[in-house]
């Protein structure tokens, strides 16, 4: 199949690269979030998935916003089978879900409908599971609140990490994803709607929200600094 990528992040790029070493698929274009700078200096940041995409030669297009026209106009160009959402950072409109011929889905680090959002992972941690997984979801107009295609899920450690969950997860997204368009190429793709009423959604990670907050239960603490490492890390003052 024809695939256009969006997307950003360690998972992302991992799929991606599974995708590219398929024969059955072809990337057609990735697109990513514009470099930002980063550091005290400044200096741009370039993508591992830019900088992968280029490797292989395939196009690369950074849209500061995907509704822009210029950008939805370039999508419509490749004229895709599927567009795959990886952690993209946006929520796609109607004119962009509109484009590929099959469907657009997303690859989320959650059982979902549990942990939507921008945090999934920490949130897992945070809440105390027992379990957690991927989702591969078919995208609506919503936040992570698509049918549901495909999961697979693990068990969270007594000692799990935010490093740690990321990297197991890392592992399962691609099978998941490779899995998910074998379905989809030969037609035979589930569709199961969530469970909305159990729903629960995270917001973006700030570096505040790693302040020790000492009033709080032990477990929560203990969950608190696991979840956050090794980013945005925990900290505390002392006094006070």
């Amino acid at each position: 199949m024809k695939i256009v990528f969006l997307g950003t992040g360690d998972i992302g790029l991992r799929s991606l690269s599974a995708i590219q070493d398929s024969e059955e698929h072809e990337i057609l274009a990735v697109y990513t979030q514009p470099d930002r700078p980063f550091g005290r200096k400044g200096d741009l940041k370039v993508s591992e998935i830019k900088l992968f995409a280029e490797s292989c030669s395939i196009p690369v297009h950074q849209p500061e916003n995907i509704r822009e026209i210029e950008a939805v106009d370039s999508l419509v160009n490749y004229s895709p089978d599927i567009i795959v959402v990886i952690a993209y950072g946006q929520i796609l409109p109607k004119s962009v879900l509109d484009i590929p011929k099959i469907t657009c889905i997303n690859l989320h680090a959650s059982l979902l409908p549990y942990h939507r959002g921008a945090a999934p992972i920490q949130a897992s941690i945070l809440a105390g599971d027992v379990r957690t997984g991927v989702t591969v979801m078919y995208v609506d107009e919503g936040l992570d609140d698509g049918d549901i295609l495909f999961s697979i899920s693990l068990d969270i450690r007594a000692d799990e990490t935010g490093g740690s969950l990321h990297e197991r997860l890392g592992k399962l997204g691609p099978d998941a994803l490779m899995h998910s368009l074998e379905l989809l190429s030969s037609g035979s793709a589930p569709r199961e709607e969530q469970e909305h009423e159990l729903a629960t959604h995270v917001n973006k990670i700030k570096r505040s929200d790693g302040k020790i907050n000492w009033s709080k239960p032990a477990h929560y603490i203990d969950r608190l600094v696991r979840a956050y490492y090794p980013w945005p890390g925990t900290f505390t003052f002392f006094p006070g």
